[in-house]
């Protein structure tokens, strides 16, 4: 990819003149330049470039005007041997002969099933090993592969002397003048357990006539070399052959990635590709040269070289490098050299002296054209396993060449790739790059420089296509959240109120709720924390991916959890039966529909008798390419589903389209009770109301503030938080849910609208279910019972009367405050009853149907049983929006203290310790109650159930 010098062939010398190379000019070069950089530094080197100098340089080695010997360092001779690089005359000329034919087109073609054959087997390797990796880092493990299998005949992979030969080439700059003692060490570790035992066990099968078709097999056969002499030449080929052969392979995915208009081309040929991938790959031997391409000699008597220009003579004992690589960057035959065309190749390869390919053993019967016939069959093999497999390029890599002292250049990012795979679709294009345009945008920022220069989170932001950026950053940061994450326990967390003040608020969007930032349960959020948070939200671009679909027979539930395993909360009732009309009936007779349920005002003519109602959402404005929520869902006096209404169109069991008509019902149903009921309803709503008028009317010595604290732990810094990770426009919910901008603000209108305040007797009377016995209301009724009378034993040791609680002025202040932030109609007068009724109907909600509301693991992971978002008539969520409504799992899982722990150390005396000490011991005792009851429902229950609740909203 460099020139030489300026200049192009032989004309760049003046007459008469011999072409020294200098110090600055070797600067410019690429090659193996460290040998080049020795020789200089020892004395002046004359070089040759272009086809006519070249071609004269082998005429006069050939006739012995030039030799081999003293050429070459004397540290890397004594280090590797009399190779072919030093010999001369006969000696050379019989070597050379005995690897040409074992190298030959011939030879190669009994070659080629075994090449293709490791090179598939390894891409097949790529692609199931999954996630990210470096194509470059794993082309030189395949190339060495192909060695150990077709030139050394062996199966094993010695994956281990792998690592032995990178770390021999890398001492060769340290042995120029003499071996290195590292480098002696390791040349016989690779001898004695690779090379030896190739040759041994080569002379094994041809003595039992049961030979492969290999390298060494060929030449033990032929009987031309001594042993030790296939040695040395099996090593060098393994030192240099593999360097070279990798740099071209992995050039051929540079070019094809990078050069304009390659990619589509080459998709354009797949079906036959011979034509155009051999002119492809004589286009990268040309461009991206590999080497070692310098080749070195001793003039031996004074020899003079012409060229267009004159002549000049070189003296006896002068060191010469002819530079090969300077016949492919020659302007006078390869006009503009530096750009990428193989058209140039549309008439086949030109002559030997005006393009030069990469040789093993740097073989040099160029005329021959037959010594590159095992590294074209190599990039081949590779190109042709490649157009039939898929992958993308990580976005922002650099494809640039590493530094020109390295001598086989290749891309500073290595190729990084993600979704590999073996390719199933006949039209696609091979290469793609991962991400989005929108997601580049986002990574080019400068505050997001910390993940666009670590490869390691780049990589992992597009391992799966499926997923976009924004919800691979935030898995990793519930992650590392998870991960530090220590559950607080009440005895020593909740701690007595530290002070009674206004705290700093927020407003929350869409709305005119203002949440509080300031805890005194818990520091605030760290700073970085939060501003990560805000930034990936706001700058992160909301991505529907509509192409990326599953896989046919992919398990769509182990997709979700293999993302999101790490952070996945406690699951209260495992669903095996999960999609059949039984399911439907389960979900609101026995699980998260059932404080939906309600009977009708007249029974239908179809027997419907109970209904859960949601149509109201197909009113709700969703982004585009998704479906509409909402459905109704009737039920019979038994609880026997009768039918779904749907847009105005009915549904009834066996119909067209009835499993689609509960799909919707079911994600509707998840969508309306996560958003509205659960976040909206107890957490933004009941609890930050509770919390902000407990902790601003309050003083902390007081008995009312004192019984509201357990229940509102730390609920100021997880509304905060909720309030910009899942409330915002940019959000998880937006993210999650199909709702558009407009639609998440006709959720909250809605949600606000439409709040009821009402005791869970008064709720259970309201929805008049008198043929069923609902484990939502057997079991809440009884735990609603122990907290009223909890709180109304509490209450009555500090207030014996109406009169007497509204001489408290801090009382007063603190429900004239829930009057003004809470909705409309929601507080009711002050009087003692009304107040132990909203205590108790507040820790009912924050414990008890917070467990109910959010603590729904279960329904969540499948995708096709309650999926937050879909498309019109299909049978589950898409991947993105399923993961998403996971991490809402994840990010609202962090445990809280249990309400089975005692608190009672924080209350201002002893008999309201004790009254404390008996609601814990009735709590506690409820478990087994629960328990037994869910040994003969059709279902477990567990939203009541002690063992599975906390004292106050998590998250």
């Amino acid at each position: 990819m460099w020139n030489c010098f300026s200049g192009s062939g032989d004309e760049a010398f003046p007459s008469g003149k011999v072409p020294y190379i200098t110090d600055e000019q070797v600067q410019h070069m690429h090659g193996v330049i460290y040998l080049l950089e020795y020789a200089v530094g020892e004395e002046n080197v004359a070089v040759l470039k272009g086809s006519n100098l070249i071609q004269q340089f082998d005429t006069h080695r050939q006739n012995g005007n030039l030799s081999r010997q003293d050429a070459l360092p004397i540290g890397l001779v004594d280090l590797a041997g009399k190779t072919l690089s030093t010999l001369d005359n006969a000696t050379f000329a019989k070597r050379q002969s005995a690897l040409l034919d074992a190298f030959s087109i011939e030879q190669v073609a009994k070659y080629q099933s075994k090449i293709d054959a490791i090179v598939q087997s390894r891409h097949s390797a790529w692609a199931a090993r999954g996630g990210s990796f470096s194509i470059a880092v794993e082309t030189k493990k395949l190339v060495f592969h192909i060695f150990v299998g077709v030139i050394l005949g062996l199966e094993d992979q010695y994956d281990a002397v792998f690592n032995l030969v990178n770390q021999y080439r890398e001492l060769l700059p340290k042995s120029l003048r003499r071996p290195h003692a590292k480098a002696i060490t390791l040349r016989q570790e690779i001898l004695s357990k690779l090379i030896t035992p190739a040759v041994t066990s080569s002379r094994t099968r041809v003595a039992n006539k049961q030979t492969n078709d290999s390298v060494v097999d060929y030449l033990i056969r032929k009987g031309q070399l001594s042993d030790a002499d296939i040695t040395i030449e099996l090593f060098q080929a393994l030192i240099d052959g593999t360097d070279g052969i990798s740099s071209l392979v992995i050039n051929c995915v540079n070019a094809w990635v990078n050069q304009p208009g390659l990619s589509d081309k080459l998709a354009s040929v797949r079906d036959a590709p011979d034509t155009f991938v051999n002119q492809f790959i004589d286009e990268v031997e040309r461009v991206y040269t590999a080497g070692p391409s310098h080749e070195y000699a001793r003039v031996v008597k004074n020899t003079t070289f012409t060229t267009p220009k004159g002549s000049f003579t070189l003296p006896k004992g002068q060191l010469v490098v002819a530079f090969t690589e300077s016949i492919n960057e020659d302007a006078s035959v390869w006009p503009n050299p530096t750009l990428f065309d193989p058209s140039r190749f549309e008439n086949d390869t030109p002559d030997p002296y005006k393009f030069t390919a990469f040789s093993l053993l740097q073989l040099v019967n160029r005329v021959q054209n037959v010594r590159e016939a095992f590294t074209k069959a190599v990039l081949r093999s590779n190109m042709s396993s490649l157009l039939n497999c898929m992958w993308q390029m990580v976005p922002l890599q650099s494809y640039e060449l590493t530094e020109h002292t390295v001598t086989n250049p290749t891309p500073v990012g290595q190729l990084t790739v993600v979704n590999f795979h073996k390719r199933h679709e006949q039209s696609a294009n091979s290469v793609a790059t991962a991400g989005t345009p929108e997601d580049w945008k986002f990574l080019e920022q400068p505050e997001a420089k910390q993940y666009a220069d670590c490869s390691e989170s780049l990589d992992e932001l597009f391992a799966d296509k499926r997923l976009d950026v924004w919800t691979n950053l935030t898995l990793k940061l519930l992650e590392r959240k998870q991960a530090k994450w220590n559950r607080p326990f009440a005895n020593s967390a909740i701690t007595v109120p530290k002070y009674q003040a206004e705290l700093p608020k927020i407003q929350l969007y869409g709305t005119n709720i203002n949440v509080p930032t300031e805890d005194e349960d818990w520091p605030s959020n760290p700073w970085i924390e939060v501003k990560t948070v805000e930034f990936l939200r706001d700058s992160c671009p909301v991505n529907d991916n509509f192409d990326d679909m599953w896989l046919p027979g992919e398990d769509m539930e182990s997709y979700v959890m293999s993302k999101v395993g790490k952070i996945w909360p406690r699951v209260n009732v495992h669903w095996n039966d999960r999609y059949s009309d039984r399911a439907l009936e389960l979900l609101a007779f026995n699980g998260l529909g059932q404080h939906m349920l309600e009977k009708l005002p007249d029974a239908h003519d179809d027997s419907s008798y109970y209904g859960i109602f949601m149509n109201y959402m197909d009113g709700l404005d969703v982004r585009p390419g998704y479906a509409k929520y909402g459905a109704d869902a009737y039920f019979d006096r038994d609880g026997i589903i009768t039918k779904i209404v749907r847009q105005g169109v009915t549904y009834q069991p066996k119909d067209a389209g009835w499993e689609y008509a509960k799909l919707c019902f079911r994600g509707s149903l998840i969508t309306k009770v996560t958003a509205v009921d659960h976040l909206l309803g107890i957490h933004v709503t009941v609890a930050n109301s509770l919390v902000t008028s407990s902790r601003e009317q309050l003083p902390p010595n007081h008995p009312l503030r004192r019984l509201i604290k357990p229940f509102t732990f730390r609920t100021v810094i997880i509304n905060h938080a909720a309030s910009y990770a899942l409330f915002w426009p940019k959000g998880m919910l937006h993210r999650a849910f199909a709702l558009s901008l407009d639609g998440m603000q006709q959720t909250w209108e809605f949600g606000l609208a439409n709040f009821k305040y009402e005791t869970f007797p008064e709720h259970k009377a309201r929805q008049n279910i008198d043929t069923a016995t609902l484990p939502y209301h057997e079991d809440g009724i009884d735990y609603w019972n122990i907290v009223h009378n909890f709180v109304s034993e509490y209450l009555d040791l500090y207030y014996k009367s109406d009169d007497s609680l509204l001489q408290d002025d801090s009382v007063v202040a603190f429900w004239e405050y829930l009057k003004s932030t809470l909705p409309k109609d929601s507080i009711r007068p002050l009087t003692l009853v009304n107040l132990k009724d909203f205590i108790a109907h507040s820790i009912f909600l924050v414990s008890s149907m917070h467990n109910h509301l959010g603590t729904i693991a279960e329904y969540v992971p499948d995708p096709a049983f309650c999926p937050s978002a879909w498309v019109e008539g299909e049978l589950a969520g898409r991947p993105g929006t399923s993961v998403r409504a996971s991490l809402i799992m994840g990010a609202t899982g962090f445990a809280q203290p249990s309400i089975k722990e005692d608190f009672s150390h924080i209350m201002l005396d002893d008999e309201a310790k004790a009254i404390c000490k008996k609601f814990t011991a009735e709590v506690s005792a409820f478990s087994a109650v629960v328990i037994d009851r869910n040994t003969r429902r059709k279902q477990p229950y567990q939203s009541f159930n002690p063992d599975t609740m906390e004292m106050a909203v998590s998250i």
